[in-house]
């Protein structure tokens, strides 16, 4: 039978190479596109009685996207690359985006066979990216396939596991798009579901698929082991990095000094100063411990140096009266800046919190 449709298609092209030039060969090109997927073999017959020097530019890009996708279909290993540049130089300039995403499906295809791993991948991804403008919501999940079977092949299995749902989710478009009720698996897409439909899918593929499902299980259930154990880890040291935190702002210098004003009496004539590198790097020990800058600026990035300043006093249980002078004001002075700190800058006006107890609840 498949003998009688090959004659059939031989008697048809040698009768359209009676019209012009180029005709029969566009003929040749439209025959073989529409037989690649269900005929195969026949679409090669054809490909192969059309001649090279017949074909223009445009003509030469069709026939090798289709010689092609003839080897990839059919399992055949590709050797060169030569003739799907050729199609991709074309279509990226001349075609639309389904010919375009086409030509970056196939070179991915020929590169992987080729072990050029990054060129692959990346014009996988370029292929599903122009795949998604077109609404073939069958091609999508053929290439998303083919890409999922690309990251098996290297042992990336969650990237696998991404490509086999979205052509799930392309396939259920194209069922709701055709009409057709009829749903391939459970809807619910779980991790086990996935990779369940993950076994069905890559099945006709390769007769290996329970050995690498076993494999691809194992891979998970070690990276929640592991994912396990680094949350351990990280709360562990981020216990230690604020503790440590803590000890060095309890152990500075410079907090010792501002502690001190405590117990120093208002009237006491030994009057105490602070450089401006004490100044920053007691805001920035607030900063490391509390989060105090950041924190007050998100409220008003407007905050000034020295509304900083006088919170970060505040914030260690200082009163007013007793780092005024430090501040260069007057005690009645220091009480009006801190009464507009809280209610024009930090908007406080509604609770009855000083602002003391604002900062230290920060």
């Amino acid at each position: 039978m498949n003998n009688l449709r090959i004659l059939l298609y031989v008697i048809a092209l040698s009768l359209a190479a009676c019209h012009p030039e180029g005709t029969n060969v566009n003929q040749g090109l439209d025959k073989a596109a529409q037989l690649i997927e269900q005929d195969p073999d026949t679409a090669s017959f054809i490909l192969e009685n059309i001649r090279a020097n017949q074909m223009n530019e445009a003509q030469l890009a069709e026939y090798n996207l289709l010689c092609t996708q003839f080897n990839e279909d059919k399992n055949i290993p590709h050797s060169s690359d030569e003739q799907i540049r050729q199609a991709v130089s074309y279509f990226v300039q001349n075609g639309d985006e389904y010919q375009q995403s086409k030509a970056y499906y196939y070179l991915a295809c020929v590169e992987s066979d080729l072990e050029r791993k990054k060129e692959a991948e990346i014009h996988f991804k370029e292929a599903i990216k122009l795949a998604a403008l077109t609404e073939k919501y069958d091609y999508m999940a053929k290439i998303c396939r083919r890409c999922s079977l690309y990251y098996q092949k290297y042992g990336n299995f969650d990237e696998a596991l991404e490509m086999e749902r979205k052509a799930y989710a392309s396939q259920l478009m194209l069922n709701d798009t055709s009409g057709n009720s009829r749903t391939i698996l459970s809807s619910a897409l779980g991790v086990f579901g996935v990779m369940s439909l993950l076994l069905g899918l890559l099945w006709r593929k390769n007769k290996n698929v329970y050995a690498q499902l076993n494999s691809f299980k194992d891979e998970m259930l070690r990276k929640d082991v592991e994912s396990d154990k680094l949350a351990l880890q990280c709360n562990y040291l981020e216990e230690k990095y604020q503790s440590l935190q803590q000890h060095i702002y309890e152990s500075s210098p410079i907090v010792s000094k501002v502690r001190q004003l405590k117990e120093r009496s208002v009237l006491s004539s030994k009057a105490l100063s602070f450089s401006e590198k004490e100044w920053g790097e007691l805001l920035r020990l607030q900063e490391g411990v509390y989060g105090l800058v950041s924190k007050l600026k998100e409220i008003n990035p407007r905050l000034t140096e020295e509304d900083l300043r006088v919170c970060a006093f505040l914030r260690e249980g200082i009163q007013p009266a007793c780092f005024a002078d430090i501040m260069k004001l007057t005690v009645e002075t220091l009480t009006r800046r801190i009464s507009r700190i809280k209610t024009e800058k930090l908007m406080l006006v509604s609770t009855k919190e000083s602002l003391e107890d604002f900062v230290k609840s920060l």
